[in-house]
């Protein structure tokens, strides 16, 4: 199973190939036939493999992608540059939250934008999927504006985040 873009291949980790990317070390790079350029993982993402991935991963085999990461790779360089993720499965109301983060040498470059279309237009085909939720924090306009490029609309707002949501079944096909 994986997503396919103009520019990109993402595709769900595995139990094995999440602990590598855990580690850290250019293990998941070499398992992929990747070229490993070294990354750091931030305190939030380390915390979520932790106490979220890891753990919950193994209790969900028939539907692992939506509680591990999906590596987005640069199909051209052959490099990962960024992932995203599921925050668990739908909701009884077709609801699903994403997350996701692009490594520091890859910003600004429609990277996420591209990732996240390709994710929208996967969820769109899937029954359990009608609409695809995301949280960002207060001035974080880099990826604000990468939601609005992907049709997000604001549905509400703290004083520290905003909730973006987008519906998918208007999306026709997967891009292939």
């Amino acid at each position: 199973m994986y997503i396919e873009t103009e520019r990109l291949h993402i595709q769900p980790l595995t139990l094995a190939q999440l602990k590598l990317y855990a580690a850290n070390n250019g293990s998941l790079e070499k398992q992929l036939g990747l070229k490993y350029t070294p990354k750091e993982i931030e305190p939030d993402l380390a915390d979520a493999l932790e106490t979220y991935f890891l753990r919950l991963l193994p209790l969900h085999h028939d539907k692992f992608y939506f509680y591990t990461l999906w590596a987005i790779v640069l199909k051209k360089e052959q490099t990962m540059a960024g992932d995203l993720c599921f925050k668990g499965e739908p909701d009884e109301n077709g609801e699903v939250e994403i997350g996701y983060g692009t490594y520091p040498d890859y910003q600004q470059q429609g990277i996420m934008r591209e990732a996240i279309d390709g994710l929208l237009n996967w969820c769109a085909r899937r029954p359990d999927i009608i609409t695809v939720i995301a949280e960002t924090e207060a001035g974080n306009t880099p990826s604000e504006k990468i939601l609005e490029r992907n049709g997000f609309q604001k549905d509400c707002q703290s004083r520290d985040n905003t909730w973006w949501k987008r519906e998918v079944k208007e999306l026709v096909t997967l891009k292939v």
